[in-house]
């Protein structure tokens, strides 16, 4: 489709604030490659090609064989967790391909979301991971003084680290004091009480430091093939976990000058005895979770209700004498699930539901084991994280699993013909040719309305707008009539 070049400017120019926007705010690789074509090709842009990589995305478009290609790359700035952005370029995203919002408006409101005050403010967000770390803490079957000691320390490592990020210092040094902090509350509740456990508070601690991490959506990048991706975040979920684990171990060496017993024994007391514990700890992380991560609060009771559904399936199928891995693997199925039937219900991003319903599952208390175990027993250690692995491993992949099916299913019920969020199960080449059906059976253009065809990209329906139309050349540049079957669901190399 032949473009004049401010136009072009234009597309792309929206096309790449929306994919550093996603990418910025925690969206894994196939999402933003996927949003981001369906930007270009509902501006009547073919031969498109996307990559996406730890913290860039480039987009080239090739008019014609004999064109110069014209791309651009645009830089992600740090990656932060807010669902309440994320959200809203979502929502840009499903206007602008619906017709509903033209594109000039479209690029605007694009442009003024990273300059928009935070929908919660810090004090909220950090008593919000310190509620979640409580919960947490409840989790594990704490008593009052265990469960008010994480709930303190969870909320002093986030306003640390709020204070060190205003001061640009590296994420590293955060999760290293953080680990400290969590010690030294550990040792304030041992020298008070000597009879409970306070290796909870660790524990806890720890599991609201890993929440803010990007694990689950490397496992998720290296499950669906994006392997660099992949190997980006889980370097930088590395990087930060050993900062928590050298801040743990430099806080236990202290303890042990002063004569206080904090060490962690390999195995971490669960004793949840009844279904009402289990629900009320994960309705408080995941509730927790969405304040501290500005997910919008018409949305809090859905994602704290999936937190909480989750932990109790997998509560219940552990009492069974299922193994852990198999148990959070099912639950995570059924949280990805339900989170993108919601998600496309309640017109959200997914993700926030995705997130909270997975807190419960994180298996914080292995990993902080095994890196530990290192210093001490190697194969012991080693065993541990191999075990963590597993149990990453499983949640994104029956997450990722739940949301596949789940986007397969919904189009048979969904109100509209545009999917809310795009669902991928693998990388995928984008030069091709989209193919539009003029006057078929079951989709015809009227007068005004959206001309709706099936994705290259997903076999959902993505939208061309109307305007598109105004120009009857247009019409000339598109490939013949042909069957929606085609070729949509088979990977062609460029």
């Amino acid at each position: 489709m032949p473009t004049d070049s401010a136009r072009l400017h234009a597309v792309f120019d929206l096309a790449m604030r929306i994919g550093e926007g996603l990418l910025t705010n925690g969206a894994a690789a196939s999402e933003v490659t996927a949003t981001v074509l369906r930007v270009t090709s509902s501006s009547g842009l073919r031969n498109v090609s996307v990559q996406v990589t730890f913290n860039e995305v480039t987009i080239s478009y090739l008019p014609d064989e004999s064109a110069t290609p014209f791309t651009r790359v645009r830089s992600a700035s740090s990656r932060v967790q807010d669902f309440a952005r994320l959200a809203a370029f979502e929502d840009i995203t499903h206007q602008y391909i619906s017709g509903e919002l033209p594109l000039n408006e479209a690029r605007h409101q694009a442009a003024t979301i990273p300059q928009k005050q935070s929908l919660y403010r810090k004090p909220l967000v950090i008593a919000g991971f310190a509620v979640m770390g409580g919960a947490a803490a409840l989790s594990f079957g704490a008593g009052t003084l265990v469960v008010a000691a994480a709930t303190l320390a969870a909320g002093l490592l986030i306003a640390l680290g709020e204070l060190l990020a205003r001061w640009n210092i590296p994420e590293f040094y955060a999760q290293v004091i953080g680990g400290f902090v969590a010690v030294g509350a550990t040792v304030v509740v041992a020298l008070i009480d000597s009879s409970v456990n306070p290796s909870i508070v660790v524990v806890s601690c720890l599991i609201v430091q890993l929440a803010g991490l990007s694990s689950i959506s490397a496992v998720q990048d290296a499950v669906t093939g994006w392997y660099v991706t992949a190997a980006g975040r889980i370097l930088e979920t590395l990087m930060l976990t050993v900062g928590i684990v050298a801040g743990v171990r430099g806080g236990i060496m202290l303890a042990e000058a002063i004569g206080a017993d904090i060490s962690v024994t390999a195995a971490m007391p669960v004793t949840l005895t009844t279904a009402v514990v289990v629900v009320i700890s994960g309705l408080g992380m995941g509730l927790g979770y969405g304040v501290g991560t500005q997910v919008p609060w018409r949305l809090l009771p859905a994602a704290a209700l999936i937190a909480a559904g989750s932990g109790l399936v997998a509560h219940l199928l552990t009492g069974l004498g299922l193994d852990r891995t198999y148990t959070v693997g099912i639950a995570a199925f059924a949280a990805g699930l339900i989170a993108t039937a919601l998600a496309d219900r309640l017109r959200a991003p997914a993700l926030a539901f995705v997130m909270a319903g997975v807190i419960p599952l994180v298996p914080g208390s292995r990993i902080y084991r095994g890196l530990l175990g290192l210093g001490d027993d190697v194969s012991v250690g080693a065993a541990e994280l191999l075990g963590a692995a597993e149990i990453a491993i499983s949640i994104a992949a029956g997450v990722v699993l739940g949301q596949l099916l789940a986007s397969r299913i919904m189009p048979y019920f969904r109100r509209s013909a545009i999917a809310y969020t795009p669902a991928i199960s693998s990388p995928f080449t984008t030069l091709r040719r989209r193919r539009l059906s003029l006057g078929s059976r079951r989709l015809r253009r009227r007068h005004g309305a959206t001309v709706v065809e099936p994705s290259t990209m997903t076999g959902e329906m993505t939208a061309l707008s109307p305007a598109m139309f105004e120009d009857p050349s247009f019409l000339e540049h598109l490939d013949p009539p042909t069957d929606h079957g085609g070729d949509s669901g088979r990977r062609i190399d460029p």
